[in-house]
């Protein structure tokens, strides 16, 4: 499928694809998941559809993290590479944007997280999609013993300074075929990791460190029948724990369960309702 736009060069050997309506005043950044790059997941393809007549543009950006290198990367990098985009998008040279939300799918929650929390004055608000939490999804196609025999091995390394080791085959195996580090195994497997932000076992204490210390709107939209949550997870209770370690101020009233959907939203009625979320969001700014 084709799709008519800009593709932005917004730093050196860096590119972010804007759909059209473009160069809109108010401008949503796309951020997919792990595996994801530019026009992966399909319903991102339809954001600028629907925020368009709300005066917004779309979009997406590819970093280093994108398709396979995510098992290389980090948050951290992450969102240095979207600082540089909301830099780019504030400039002339980017259209002089006047307002902008971060819209991030899958671990790019974790990335909307991060970048709210790290800097989060740079931007209007963040929407996070299918926030699950990768170290209880990937824990479930490992058995515990093994499990815990790889963590240990990987944070050995880590503790003798050698994160950025890519481990043997056995982890990539685990971690769809993608090359990873010792650092980014552990901050996405074990417990308090760089990327632990959405487990359903973390204590309220570390809760309102993340999702308390953000002062900017910022919405939930959950899957209600995300593959990629164990069934044990109790879905409206880790969103009703999330909002009440968040500030009221800043924790969107529009948050809640995407009905119907699975991890990519691919079904037409949850798409629906996802978009009548984020339209309604949007309109609360």
């Amino acid at each position: 499928m084709s799709h008519t736009g800009i593709l932005h060069s917004y730093a050196p050997q860096k590119a972010a694809f804007e759909f059209t309506p473009r160069l809109l005043k108010k401008t949503i950044i796309l951020i997919g998941g792990l595996e994801d790059g530019l026009l992966t997941l399909d319903y991102f393809t339809k954001v600028a559809e629907q925020v368009s007549p709300l005066g917004w543009s779309v979009v997406q950006i590819q970093m280093s993290s994108s398709f396979k290198g995510w098992g290389l990367s980090s948050l951290d990098n992450d969102i240095r590479e979207i600082k540089q985009l909301v830099e780019y998008l504030r400039s002339p040279a980017g259209g002089s944007r006047e307002s902008i939300v971060l819209f991030g799918h899958s671990t790019g929650s974790q990335d909307t997280m991060h970048y709210l929390l790290n800097y989060g004055e740079t931007v209007e608000g963040g929407i996070m999609q299918g926030s699950a939490s990768d170290r209880e999804g990937f824990s479930q196609s490992v058995d515990p013993g093994e499990w815990e025999r790889l963590n240990a091995r990987a944070k050995a390394l880590v503790d003798r300074g050698q994160g950025a080791e890519i481990l043997p085959y056995e982890y990539a195996k685990i971690m769809m075929g993608t090359p990873i580090t010792a650092y980014r195994w552990c901050s996405l497997a074990l417990p308090g990791g760089d990327d632990d932000y959405f487990s359903s076992d973390l204590e309220p204490e570390s809760l309102k460190s993340t999702f308390g210390k953000i002062q900017k709107p910022f919405m939930i939209a959950y899957s209600e029948f995300d593959q990629f949550v164990p069934k044990f997870v109790d879905k409206p209770k880790l969103l009703s724990k999330w909002a009440s370690c968040s500030d009221p101020t800043f924790y969107s009233k529009h948050s809640g369960l995407i009905k119907g959907a699975d991890h990519r939203v691919e079904q037409p009625a949850a798409r629906e309702c996802l978009f009548g979320m984020v339209r309604n969001f949007l309109q609360d700014l």
